[in-house]
């Protein structure tokens, strides 16, 4: 299980919302003053992101107060595969289909641009129906 320490932001009856910092691997690198990843994480650098977290322990965690947060490692293969390999795969197989159907180059293209363009609602309709779509969910594991 992934683990990280954050801030409790909100506390609701039956949810917790959480304030984490984003983070990248930018700070340890070497090359980061040669890198465009590196501009582009030091710009984003300081925002944070607030999310509600699963509480099956019924921690009762004070606004402010630091908590630990895990994520289930396969949780987060399975949805890097599903945002980045399900829209590349679709654009692929919808302009193979037009070229298979003879479709000239500017109809391949328009046809792998709707592949795509179809791909991203429906990975979200996907995860959103989800029977296991608390997978996806970070959980409330304890004080910290």
């Amino acid at each position: 299980m992934i683990e990280e320490v954050v801030h409790v932001s909100r506390v609701e009856d039956d949810k917790i919302w959480i304030e984490a910092s984003r983070q990248s691997a930018c700070s340890a690198c070497n090359a980061k003053k040669s890198c465009g990843q590196g501009a582009l994480s030091d710009w984003m650098s300081g925002s944070s992101v607030e999310l509600s977290v699963v509480n099956p322990a019924g921690l009762r965690p004070s606004i402010g107060q630091a908590v630990v947060v895990g994520l289930e490692e396969g949780s987060l293969i399975k949805a890097s595969v599903l945002i980045y390999m399900v829209p590349l795969l679709a654009l692929v197989c919808f302009a193979l289909f037009a070229r298979v159907f003879g479709a000239s180059e500017g109809q391949q293209i328009v046809a792998a641009v709707a592949g795509l363009a179809v791909s991203f609602p429906a990975v979200r309709w996907y995860t959103s129906r989800a029977s296991d779509g608390d997978c996806y969910q970070p959980v409330l594991l304890r004080l910290a």
